[in-house]
């Protein structure tokens, strides 16, 4: 790896790391399991170590992005159909004030997308409804997390 890599590597590590763990950790609820997600996805980086430098490309979110895509095969290996259902039937942020504002449905399409990392149309097949169904209800929920930060600004 040339040198110019492996600063812009460190860097993206030192900035955002503890962040990128914070956001596994609430998905596999398991320190040791979420620090091998975190390496896993830093391993990666090299790889992708372009696209990071792209003009407009949100550090951040191309490193969510990658994780959410380690994390879909933790889903995929669930050992058997009762640890499937107790991570279904899991509210990874039960407390979120922003998701406690969602109806049931919106809520379930929030965790499938952001937790589960299904697409609008496995949804949509799952819950017997349109993909259009599905992204209208998740556009909604991203209207509640808006309005309620914005509703912080104010006060």
């Amino acid at each position: 790896m040339s040198q110019s890599k492996l600063i812009a590597v460190s860097r993206l590590y030192n900035n955002y790391a503890a962040k990128l763990f914070g956001y596994i950790f609430e998905v596999v609820k398991n320190q040791s399991v979420a620090e091998q997600y975190l390496v896993a996805v830093f391993n990666d980086v090299p790889n992708e170590i372009d696209e990071f430098l792209k003009t407009g490309v949100n550090a951040l979110c191309r490193l969510q992005m990658m994780a959410r895509k380690k994390l879909s095969e933790f889903f995929e290996t669930l050992d058997n159909e009762t640890d499937r259902q107790a991570w279904q039937s899991f509210q990874p942020s039960a407390n979120n004030k922003y998701v406690a504002m969602m109806n049931p449905l919106q809520q379930q399409v929030f965790y499938a997308i952001h937790y589960q990392c299904k697409t609008t149309a496995q949804i949509a097949a799952e819950l017997s409804s349109t993909n259009e169904e599905i992204r209208m209800t998740l556009k909604e929920c991203f209207t509640i997390i808006r309005n309620g930060r914005n509703n912080e600004r104010l006060h």
